[in-house]
């Protein structure tokens, strides 16, 4: 594999374009046409065409840089280490713990659709498959779910299942007004049957019906479709969520500093090797003088000449040098030939790297002396007010895909015939993200005694459950509980101070 390293355009400038169609043409498509199916094709095709930036991404987040791919030293005995940084995947854990760490909390006045949500939540396994699509918009920029029904037997209610899309095998289709509403989705791959015989899948997900085309390279038959089925989600059931305007991964900004850094780390290995492996040179020889013997007619080296010979010291690191037969030549004398290396200019070279991907990608230095235990909460902010910031506008991207996928839910939840949930009332789920960072729980406690009489109980509580684990709610009905088992109420939060009861 050939790659530009630190030189040219990383990526083409349609290598993350949306694909767009005229909601007119999409009207009058015939999903079993030969004409249609070669549209589909071309989007495929166009789509293969941005795959090269993905999987450039997702090695990077494996740890197989570029550095791996660039060009031979021309120097066949000279060290060449290849050292791969693994930042893509530090910023990508980072990002993902600091947004998801906490679970995403979902609240709606409406009691029938909160208990749907939770119900939905627990058997989806929302947390880890949120965790999955965050990984995946750090990585890509962008990221895929499939929202699918199914039922346990012919008895049992109709369940909603998802799954998460792999982005260099899906994409959305939009229509070309100012909302950029999604036409259609595209998931297609590959089943490979050994001996060469694969077959390529394409599945189409319009807002009411999933289509599936073979297409088995056979001249006979080539691509065709081979199953539709209804859907009842009233809308395409490919939800497509972007990490920000540009649908950029966290680190793809910082891809040319991460180069440099795999290549001062790798020059470095190489200076420890080749100081290792240092060239003896012994000079004042008087019998490894080139004469006419060492080279033929054409110009090519003698093997059996001197000349030969001594090219080859260089494989055991013996380079012998003369100025014979002038007898003011060098005199005979012995050194290992090696290059200085300036340490401290290296160490500050790699530091100023290491700050620049860090900074702008808005990753906090966890080993920076500064960034420790010790620091106040309002110091902390300052620290992380960059990432905060950021924080807060991948958290309305992702947001936005959140509602999609609960607008989605609710056409299937009222095909189960429950009346009170209504689309209209699913708009007014609150979505709560809590930031995962290290929390003083003493500090904590102290702002819940300062509201106490100020907010209601309820509020207090939700301060608290980051200290205690349990939830508002549940900590109201302990306490009703304790009290209703006591003659006389214990005093609560503000009736303890320094130490001394209240009088």
């Amino acid at each position: 594999m050939e790659v530009n390293f630190l030189k040219g355009t990383r990526f083409s400038p349609q290598s993350n374009d949306q694909i767009i169609m005229r909601t007119e043409d999409y009207e009058i498509v015939d999903f079993e046409s030969e004409k249609w199916i070669e549209q589909l094709k071309r989007y495929v095709s166009r789509h293969k065409t941005q795959l090269e930036r993905l999987k450039e991404l997702k090695r990077y987040y494996l740890g197989d840089n570029n550095i791996k791919y660039r060009p031979d030293k021309t120097d066949q005995f000279a060290a060449d280490n290849r050292i791969a940084s693994d930042f893509a995947k530090y910023i990508t854990i980072f990002e993902q713990g600091y947004m998801l760490g906490n679970p995403v909390e979902y609240k709606n006045e409406d009691d029938t659709i909160q208990q749907k949500i939770e119900d939905f939540s627990s058997v989806t396994n929302e947390e880890y498959h949120n965790i999955e699509l965050m990984t995946d918009l750090s990585i890509y920029g962008r990221a895929y779910e499939l929202l699918a029904t199914y039922k346990q037997d012919k008895s049992s209610p109709v369940q909603i299942k998802l799954y998460k899309l792999d982005p260099q095998q899906t994409f959305v289709v939009y229509d070309d007004t100012h909302e950029r509403n999604s036409l259609f989705g595209i998931n297609y791959y590959t089943v490979d049957y050994g001996d060469g015989h694969k077959k390529e899948v394409y599945v189409v997900y319009t807002s009411s019906t999933v289509y599936i085309y073979n297409d088995d390279n056979q001249e006979t038959t080539g691509m065709h479709l081979v199953e539709d089925e209804k859907h009842f989600f009233n809308g395409v059931p490919i939800n497509e969520y972007s990490n920000n305007s540009d649908r950029t991964g966290a680190f793809e900004n910082v891809l040319d500093a991460i180069d440099a850094y795999d290549l001062s780390q790798s020059e470095l290995a190489n200076f420890q090797q080749d100081s290792n492996d240092a060239i003896l040179v012994i000079t004042g020889n008087p019998y490894t003088g080139a004469d006419e013997k060492d080279y033929f007619e054409d110009g090519r080296i003698n093997p059996n000449g001197r000349l030969a010979i001594s090219i080859g010291y260089k494989k055991a690191k013996l380079l012998i040098l003369d100025d014979n037969p002038n007898p003011n030549g060098a005199k005979p004398d012995a050194y290992y030939l090696k290059k200085e290396y300036d340490a401290t200019g290296a160490e500050a070279y790699k530091n100023r790297l290491v700050k620049d991907i860090l900074r702008f990608t808005f990753t906090p230095d966890s080993t920076d002396e500064n960034f420790s235990g010790v620091q106040t909460g309002e110091a902390m902010k300052y620290k992380l007010m960059a990432s905060d910031n950021y924080r807060a506008k991948r958290e309305r991207l992702f947001k936005k895909g959140l509602m999609r996928r609960l607008r989605l839910a609710v056409n299937i939840w009222r095909i189960k015939g429950s009346d009170s949930v209504a689309y209209e009332a699913i708009n007014q789920t609150s979505i709560t993200f809590t930031p995962n960072i290290p929390k003083n729980n003493n500090d904590l406690v102290a702002i819940a005694k300062t509201l106490y009489g100020m907010v209601s109980d309820q509020t207090i509580f939700e301060i608290l459950n980051l200290v205690t684990g349990v939830d508002a709610e549940k900590e109201l009905e302990r306490l009703k509980e304790q009290e209703d088992n006591q003659e006389e109420p214990r005093p609560r939060l503000g009736g303890i101070e320094d130490g001394q009861e209240s009088s």
